[in-house]
């Protein structure tokens, strides 16, 4: 009894892994889904905005009164910039414009002209933070090789291959290589090596299947540096959002690597 179930079982076929199908008539391919990850917040519009500018309001009101006195010197330029803000938002009244209580402008006790130096430290405090547009100049000339632009949205690496067609860098899986050491040979070859790329996994997020290949793609995060594509590989290359990625590559490749791309 023992021996036959020996023998049934080492005559049942080798479990193979789940990818097998994919790939038994396919040349395998290894690319990189390289992106760079927003830099600065999106802008709160519509019913999340009114949600932030209520509940700030609502932990205005329900705050004890800042001990002034006790943070800063009397007559001293922070203290002039906090009571700027301070009358800035006792101002302000949205959400309830009949209880609207009185308010009284805090008067500023400023010795002598306000000139935006502190006077403990002796540092102009207006040059101490400078704010910088959201909108670069990348922005406004449309260049989309930069990596100063669309700083609030996600970045993708898209390149143009010889045929002139757009897509993820990818590359052969060549000798004994496994998909994430071809994922990074393939994107120093046609992406140059002036990048500092941080691959989150050896597991690829996702693959694209055509009639002669089957391409998977490991993510990456650029950390510094540029790419640089080689003619040999790539004719030129993009950063690209997300819909800026569905308007540059075909409907076809669109909808194999829709759903690897963030929304943000």
């Amino acid at each position: 009894m023992f021996r036959r179930s020996v023998i049934k079982g080492l005559s049942r076929p080798a479990r193979a892994f789940s990818t097998a199908t994919l790939l038994m008539n396919s040349k395998v391919r290894a690319g990189v889904l390289l992106q760079r990850d927003p830099i600065v917040l999106q802008q709160a519009g519509g019913f999340e905005a009114t949600c932030d500018k209520y509940f700030e309001w609502l932990e205005y009101i329900s705050a004890e009164k800042f001990p002034r006195d006790f943070f800063f010197k009397r007559g001293s330029s922070a203290e002039s910039k906090w009571m700027e803000l301070e009358n800035e938002r006792a101002s302000q009244w949205y959400f309830d414009p009949a209880n609207k209580p009185a308010f009284k402008p805090i008067k500023k006790t400023i010795f002598g002209e306000d000139t935006g130096v502190d006077e403990d430290s002796g540092m102009d405090v207006s040059r101490l933070i400078e704010v910088q547009p959201r909108e670069t100049d990348a922005d406004k000339s449309g260049d989309v090789k930069s990596l100063e632009r669309k700083l609030d949205r996600t970045l993708y690496l898209l390149v143009k291959d010889s045929k002139g067609e757009w897509g993820l860098p990818a590359g052969d899986v060549t000798g004994e290589e496994v998909l994430s050491e071809a994922a990074r040979r393939n994107l120093k070859e046609i992406c140059g090596s002036k990048m500092n790329v941080w691959m989150v996994g050896n597991g690829p997020v996702g693959h694209r299947k055509t009639a002669d290949h089957t391409a998977f793609y490991i993510k990456g995060h650029i950390l510094a540096g540029q790419a640089k594509t080689n003619d040999k590989h790539a004719a030129d290359f993009k950063w690209a959002t997300r819909e800026e990625v569905e308007g540059t590559v075909s409907a076809e490749y669109w909808q194999s690597v829709k759903d690897m791309l963030s929304t943000v």
